[in-house]
């Protein structure tokens, strides 16, 4: 993509604005600093290369969680097949591709997981994407919203409870699902 030189401020900025937020969000998942700054230099990465594209749009930073979601389910994924590589003793030869399998049932779960979110009341959703999507913290949010940190720690409980029983009563149980709810 060329580089012109009214995008570079405005990246910039956007970078400056999410980069902390990403890391933060990678790193509550990953628990490796290392591997958490990765993710974010990942996340822009990709970012910038469709940054022509994002400026038009009036939410680039929903685009911005989708992409750092789907890296850090990435990173658990492989964590998973390593971890059973090491414990199991699994033969890598007698792995099946099932990536388009898995793509298909991801998308079947962020479906269901759209859903139950959907089905929150509004000042829950509200919290609830603040804290999920946005990856602000409870404080943050208090103050944005103007309520206790209290009452948004009630809401975000009582939003991660229904929405992890929505899936569980609307999805068969897999693997993916249980690293799934453990990260909601």
């Amino acid at each position: 993509m060329p580089i012109e030189n009214n995008d570079i401020p405005d990246f910039k900025n956007f970078f400056l604005s999410y980069k902390d937020k990403v890391y933060k969000y990678a790193l509550l998942h990953l628990k490796e600093e290392d591997t958490a700054a990765d993710l974010v230099q990942e996340t822009f990465s990709r970012i910038w290369k469709k940054w022509e594209e994002l400026e038009g749009n009036k939410n680039p930073q929903s685009y911005l969680y989708t992409v750092a979601k789907n890296l850090v389910f990435d990173e658990l994924r492989k964590r998973k097949v390593r971890f059973q590589f090491n414990v199991e003793g699994i033969d890598a030869s007698k792995l099946v591709d099932n990536s388009n399998e898995e793509s298909i049932r991801f998308k079947d779960l962020e479906h269901v997981y759209r859903t139950a979110i959907a089905k929150l009341p509004k000042a829950r959703l509200e919290i609830f994407l603040l804290s999920k999507e946005e990856f602000l913290d409870n404080q943050e949010i208090a103050d944005r919203l103007g309520i206790s940190v209290n009452t948004v720690r009630d809401q975000l409980v009582k939003g991660n409870k229904f929405v992890r029983q929505y899936i569980l009563d609307n999805f068969e149980i897999s693997i993916a699902l249980l690293i799934f709810l453990t990260i909601f």
